[in-house]
């Protein structure tokens, strides 16, 4: 007997029960009412299969990859195969099937060989033909080490060096991307994006470039959260599915994330957790910019984040900086001794060290504007052309034309 879950909007819900009721050898179990119900009943091992509709109460890409994940079997409900391509389910019904074609389909279903559980750190292979663009994430230490900044500055020097240019605020903690460049925080576009997904229409690339903030040409922001009670709009698979939408249509990503990692309950429900940005971001990223600031307490952070299992996992594509690096604060000669110390204790010979050049960041913060367009020629941002940008994979490309002034072109106002 095949135990079925039906999760499907209400207006298909009383045909699709009675199709599977004809039959002798199919009995629905279970009509969940939304999302967190279907989860449980799937974790909990209820059922054989599930027949599931888009339009089924908080269902997209993260649900289904977490149903996946726990071993459910998933027939899609509805004429959106391509959807279901995309989300990896390969039985479907059409509204209106009898009870011999859902038969059919169940029974497929139910027989179908099961992928095994995808491992905590998915092998990484060089080339992926479905993107083009190389992600960089910028984690960092707590205590605000100047990671926006950092982001923003290789994001814009990125761009000028050539090659479209995508800047991803992803901090679900604390965005700060958009006040420091004096952009509108009505209209969360990373919100607008991961919508996008959900519904089934990011594939489109206006619908993308739409809800996009250029800065001047070649270099565009995704603004963040404006209130950070509204992380849970932001899920692991569907953030996932953004940056390789952004990548299909730029070179290089570079995405600011909170320094958070881990769940702010170990009890809690791991379907609700704030910090699964951040750690889709990691996972995904090509390579992982660590920022840490330089003084004793956040040298001592930085130790303890090197010795984490979370680096450990992301150690052959990490690189490390140093930000705010004066004598005021570890003595003299400052980055003899900081490497000293990084190297004593944590065993790191290669970082970047980046100097202290409060009032050339202050100066970009009061007008609204990258700290690359007010203070070019400033040591911070030439130490990061220098030392951090030429670690980008691609990052010896042919340098653009001069700029001419500024575009901040609007982005679709979707709340």
């Amino acid at each position: 007997m095949i135990e079925v879950i039906v999760a499907v909007d209400v207006e298909y819900e009383g045909a699709v029960v009675a199709a599977v009721s004809a039959l002798r050898d199919a009995r629905v179990v279970r009509r969940p009412a939304d999302e967190t119900e279907l989860l449980a009943l799937v974790a909990g091992g209820t059922g054989h299969v599930v027949i599931l509709s888009r339009w089924f109460p908080g269902i997209d890409a993260d649900v289904v990859a977490r149903m996946r994940d726990a071993g459910a079997r998933i027939v899609g409900f509805g004429d959106d195969e391509a959807l279901f391509a995309r989300w990896g389910i390969v039985h479907t019904l059409s509204p209106g099937s009898d009870s011999a074609r859902t038969g059919t389909v169940l029974r497929d279903c139910a027989d179908a060989i099961q992928a095994p559980p995808r491992p905590a750190d998915p092998p990484r292979t060089a080339v992926d033909p479905q993107r083009t663009g190389e992600i960089t994430a910028v984690w960092g230490t707590g205590s605000s080490p100047g990671r926006t900044t950092v982001a923003l500055v290789l994001a814009h020097l990125a761009a000028r060096a050539g090659g479209r240019t995508t800047l991803v605020d992803a901090d679900t903690v604390s965005s700060s991307l958009t006040p420091a460049l004096g952009l509108l925080d009505e209209a969360p576009q990373l919100a607008a994006l991961c919508r996008l997904v959900v519904a089934g229409a990011a594939h489109d690339p206006d619908l993308v470039a739409d809800r996009l903030v250029e800065i001047e040409p070649g270099f565009e922001v995704v603004t963040g959260l404006a209130r950070a009670e509204r992380w849970p709009e932001i899920r692991a698979g569907v953030l996932t599915e953004v940056l390789d939408r952004l990548a299909a249509r730029a070179e290089r990503i570079v995405v600011d994330v909170s320094d958070r990692i881990d769940p702010d309950d170990p009890y809690a429900d791991p379907h609700y957790d704030r910090h699964q940005a951040t750690r889709a971001v990691l996972d995904r990223a090509d390579r992982v910019v660590l920022v840490a600031t330089a003084d004793p307490v956040g040298l001592q952070r930085l130790v303890r984040r090197l010795e984490s299992d979370r680096v450990q996992r992301h150690r052959d594509r990490l690189v490390v900086v140093v930000n705010r690096v004066r004598a005021s604060a570890v003595g003299a000669d400052p980055e003899a001794r900081i490497r000293s110390v990084l190297s004593r204790f944590a065993g790191v010979e290669d970082l970047v060290l980046l100097p202290d050049d409060s009032a050339a960041i202050d100066a970009a913060l009061l007008v609204g504007r990258s700290p690359v367009e007010v203070a070019r020629r400033s040591p911070f941002v030439r130490a990061v052309e220098e030392r951090l940008l030429t670690r980008l994979p691609g990052a010896a490309l042919r340098p653009r034309a001069r700029r001419t002034g500024r575009l901040r072109a609007s982005a679709t106002m979707t709340s």
